[in-house]
């Protein structure tokens, strides 16, 4: 057996200027991501308070810009509004070295924000063009492997930045990110495919329907209700489990560190292996196991506090661990069933109310995890096992014909 197939990795020839593109990109995000907030406290003096009520408000101007990045993947294709979402950014980042107030910061991050809406649905739409039939999800969950590694990686080297020069340093991470966002666009853009690779399809041909058509897809619909839960279980980690354990179990600063990093070696060395292993199985089931697995999770989480005399880290981290397998089912196989679904001239527009999902779950997520934690330490863990249980039932209501496989797909890369 070849060591890419054992790994779990798609197939990747002729598509390697797509592949350096996510690394660089995700390398990039992970430079500036744990440094996001800090950045304009300490580089620019701003409260940080009010940092956060910017990018809140920042967040929310930005939320059309999903619907928006679905015409236009359908009727400019792709690959080149991926190119225009990442020099979007290029320009917004380098716009954060000059800005110095809160209305300046506002503007450039709803604009960071529009690219990001931009860039994921285009991003999905042009895995989905790419992949060998069948590799679809192997091909999403090499995506998150390396946005995991980024991710790692570049937090590790903005550290060492911020460490060695200070404000400096901070100004280098944005420089950096926004020197990424460059290449990233660049190595799209050289890309044209194989000469079989079909043109975007006429303008009128994407046009056809519209949101319409797509609202009208009973099977999507209920989609879209578990791609809310699923984002609001995996927005649970970042934005709740640091307050869980250190504000609420009064535990040590360095234990979230732990659970995070147990969280990224996981994905990065399982993602791919696992979305190889769950090719021919029906994409409904799959969520409908993440969504158990989640919800198990959630229970572990909740019950800390009566862990005794089991130490709160061991329950902890087995909780993380079976989060972690959760994602490792949902992640991929929620997109490629969008492409399943999805009629290849319409694609941009599916990718694009998932993102508006996924938008309006960030919004929700910060302001509900604290008020339900403030509620209670188990009450957040406990609604959320609530949504996966919603989620498992909107999903059984899939018939076995709306849920068609990848291989009924008509062949368009």
């Amino acid at each position: 057996m070849a060591v890419t197939e054992l790994l779990g990795l798609p197939r990747t020839r002729g598509r390697l200027p797509l592949v350096a593109a996510q690394g660089v990109d995700a390398l990039g995000t992970g430079l500036f991501l744990p440094f996001a907030v800090v950045y304009f406290h300490a580089a620019k003096d701003l409260p940080l308070t009010a940092v956060g009520g910017a990018l809140s408000a920042a967040a929310l101007l930005a939320l059309p810009a999903g619907p928006l990045a679905g015409p236009l993947v359908d009727r400019l294709g792709a690959r080149r509004v991926v190119v225009v979402a990442n020099l979007l950014r290029v320009l917004t980042f380098a716009g954060y070295v000059f800005a110095g107030s809160l209305w300046q910061l506002v503007v450039l991050a709803a604009l960071t924000f529009w690219g990001e809406g931009l860039f994921w649905p285009a991003s999905g739409a042009l895995v989905a063009q790419v992949a060998d039939e069948g590799q679809r999800a192997r091909w999403y969950a090499m995506d998150r492997a390396l946005r995991n590694v980024g991710i790692g990686v570049g937090g590790l080297a903005g550290g060492v930045l911020v460490a060695w020069g200070g404000t400096s340093g901070y100004t280098g991470i944005v420089l950096l990110n926004a020197a990424t966002f460059l290449v990233a666009a660049a190595l799209v853009a050289s890309w044209r495919g194989p000469a079989a690779t079909p043109a975007p399809p006429p303008r009128e041909t994407a046009a056809r329907g519209g949101y319409r058509a797509v609202l009208a897809d009973r099977a999507f619909r209920r989609v879209l209700v578990t791609v809310f839960v699923f984002a609001l279980c995996d927005l649970a980690l970042t934005v709740l489990l640091s307050a869980y354990v250190i504000d609420t179990l009064s535990l040590p600063t360095w234990q979230p560190g732990i659970l995070f990093a147990l969280n990224t070696v996981l994905v990065v060395a399982g993602q791919t292996v696992v979305a190889s292993r769950l090719e021919g199985h029906r994409k409904p089931r799959v969520l409908q196991i993440a969504a158990i697995v989640w919800a198990l999770s959630f229970l572990l989480f909740a019950v800390v506090p009566w862990a005794v005399p089991v130490p709160a880290i061991v329950v902890l981290t087995v909780a993380t661990a079976v989060f972690t397998a959760a994602e490792l089912l949902q992640a991929p196989t929620s997109s490629a069933l969008t492409v399943a679904l999805a009629p290849p001239h319409l694609r941009g527009r599916y990718f694009g109310l998932e993102e508006l999902l996924w938008g309006a779950a960030r919004v929700v997520a910060p302001v509900t995890f604290t008020a339900l934690l403030a509620g209670g330490a188990q009450l957040p863990w406990l609604v959320l096992a609530g949504c996966c249980a919603v989620a498992f039932a909107v999903l059984k209501g899939l018939k076995p014909a709306e849920a068609v496989s990848e291989a009924k797909q008509p062949a368009d890369a």
